[in-house]
């Protein structure tokens, strides 16, 4: 399964968070798969692999919650997890370098360093879940400078169900892909973050590989302070 952790850091300790939270590896069963600055109550987004929850919770609370300057810590299980169909035009994510299986060239509309990464938290009306989650993973942008990357439902928190993760050019290609995500049917509403320096901490093909991993069937949104 794949897990949201949002990472929020005293002031004035953000680098030395970020490069100790930039420099995790994977163990006990956990992987780190991406990480990035973000701009709102919380500082730092990770993408973690587990297939235990308990082995999930002992690595936050060693690698993570262990940290000086770490405080709140909220984590958020995605089901349904899909990688979508552009996510392969995605040449390379700054990050790590480790070689893979050999892959085709494949083109991207701009450089990785020219993109911006969002986190879109979509609000389904209750009864629609089925239903937005494919018509998000199908949508195909008007734009051709945004990449939608992967979705997935969370366990129905308070402000959100469905997740995805897009690339874009600018913040007017954002908005404009936006506007199309909130115009689905069943979508009620929408909360973008825009997601800043953000890296694979793993290669493409092996991101592929635990994301394409069977889920666990009985995820749950934990929070604590």
């Amino acid at each position: 399964m794949i897990f949201i952790t949002l990472v929020d850091i005293k002031p004035g300790l953000d680098e030395e968070a970020y490069g100790a939270l930039e420099a995790l590896k994977g163990e006990g069963g956990v992987t780190p798969l991406l990480i990035g600055r973000i701009f709102e109550e919380a500082d730092v987004l990770l993408l973690l692999h587990s297939e235990e929850l308990e082995a999930l919770d002992d690595y936050l609370i060693v690698n993570v919650r262990g940290l000086p300057a770490a405080e709140e810590l909220v984590v958020v299980p995605i089901y349904e997890f899909v990688l979508l169909p552009s996510f392969d035009s995605v040449v390379e994510i700054e990050g790590s370098a480790d070689e893979g299986p050999a892959e085709g060239p494949i083109e991207a509309p701009a450089e990785p360093e020219e993109l911006l990464m969002f986190m879109a938290r979509v609000d389904v009306a209750p009864g629609m879940d089925r239903g937005v989650h494919r018509a998000v993973a199908s949508l195909r942008p008007e734009d051709v400078d945004i990449i939608p990357l992967m979705a997935g439902h969370t366990f129905h928190s308070k402000e959100f169900d469905l997740v995805l993760f897009f690339l874009a050019n600018s913040l007017e290609a954002a908005w404009e892909f936006g506007k199309q995500l909130r115009a689905l049917d069943g979508v009620w509403d929408t909360y973008f973050s825009l997601v800043a320096h953000f890296e694979a901490m793993v290669p493409l093909w092996r991101f592929r590989e635990y994301t394409s991993r069977g889920r666990t069937s009985d995820p749950v949104v934990t929070g604590s302070g």
